[in-house]
């Protein structure tokens, strides 16, 4: 699976840049002011002063003038970033999220018991007992991109009105493809596990198989399937709802009401379900070209515990780094914006995340 924009020629932004602007830089909250249609009036001289070099950037850089270009995808890059991270903080549903500066060793600490077979008391004699003890374990990242091409000629007359939707739109690609990853490391690391694991695959879900994931994960907590419409909708048939005309014959008021609402329970037998939001990839076709895929796979449910330990550890290394190059496919000059992710399952603990995967809605088992 590929996650990068195919560049030839590629610089790094960062080493053809003066080093004088950073996140703080009046330019950059200017630079964004003027992306969102915002009134510079607020910022008296210095918003003049700011949009005139912007525009001077932009003119240059129409010119082909890889300095201005190095400075624009700079002053673009502080502007993303606090957004791109903050939303990257959502990764941290699946378990535990941290951001690692780029000095730092790309290692997460991760609670491990020792002492774990406890004996009887023999006479005169203590007992071993579980201990917590912390290792540090290092985590593999993968680069996830997310580009576009700019009109700088556009910019130049301080036209913006590109510049909000391209930077919206690579937040999104990088967003949706750092989930995909994650997801992706996470299915594979538990439906490969030796050890101990709560994990059922099938044509569709089955109330036995589904049963038998829930019971087993519930004793380390109340449990809260997660997964897409197509995925959790298929719980109304465990509890006896049937069709699209509904019959109230063993089925309560409440979950008619629930299904009448929203197409789904809120709860199968006291384990709450939880519909992620999965939007389309609009630049993946199905494999027989009549629908576009999702984002994440559909056919992928987490059954997590209430108050676990959760062994999912993800993390991202540094901040955006912006590189220029020309696409290999069409040739244009392409910005391309890169974030450093890793994930871990922490191997031996997969057990504290149940699994529940129907093959019918994706390719994940392909």
């Amino acid at each position: 699976m590929s996650y990068t924009f195919e560049l030839n020629n590629e610089r790094k932004d960062a080493n053809f840049v003066s080093g004088k602007i950073n996140g703080k830089s009046a330019i950059v909250e200017i630079f964004s002011a003027m992306r969102d249609g915002k009134d510079l009036a607020p910022y008296g001289k210095k918003a003049d002063v700011a949009a005139k070099y912007i525009k001077e950037l932009n003119e240059k850089a129409s010119n082909n003038d890889l300095s201005a270009i190095s400075e624009l995808n700079e002053i673009r890059r502080f502007s993303m970033q606090p957004v791109l991270l903050q939303e990257i903080k959502l990764l941290g549903i699946y378990g535990n999220y941290k951001p690692i500066g780029y000095n730092e060793s790309c290692e997460v600490e991760i609670p491990v018991f020792a002492n774990l077979s406890a004996n009887e008391q023999a006479l005169g004699q203590d007992v071993k007992f579980p201990v917590v003890r912390k290792k540090r374990v290092p985590i593999s990242t993968t680069t996830i991109s997310g580009g576009y091409a700019v009109d700088y000629r556009k910019a130049a007359l301080g036209d913006m009105s590109d510049e909000n939707e391209l930077q919206d739109q690579v937040r999104v690609q990088i967003r949706n493809k750092a989930a995909k990853y994650v997801v992706d490391t996470v299915y594979k690391a538990i439906k490969n596990a030796t050890g101990v694991k709560y994990f059922f695959e099938g044509s569709g879900l089955t109330k036995t198989g589904v049963d038998g994931v829930i019971s087993k994960v519930r004793r380390f907590g109340k449990p809260t399937v997660s997964g897409d419409y197509a995925l959790i909708s298929q719980f109304n048939g465990f509890a006896g709802y049937q069709g699209v005309t509904p019959t109230v014959n063993g089925i309560s008021e409440a979950v008619m009401n629930e299904i009448h609402n929203t197409g789904l329970m809120g709860v199968y037998n006291g384990t709450t379900l939880s519909e992620i939001p999965n939007a389309y990839d609009m630049t993946t076709l199905t494999a027989d070209g009549t629908n576009f895929e999702t984002m994440l796979p559909a056919g992928l449910g987490f059954v997590m515990p209430t108050g676990g330990q959760s062994p999912i550890y993800t993390v991202t290394r540094g901040g955006l780094t912006s590189i220029s190059g020309n696409d290999i496919t069409t040739g244009q000059l392409i910005s391309r914006f890169d974030l450093e992710v890793g994930c871990l399952v922490v191997p031996g603990q997969e057990y504290r995340v149940g699994m529940v995967h129907d093959t019918n809605l994706d390719s994940l088992a392909d």
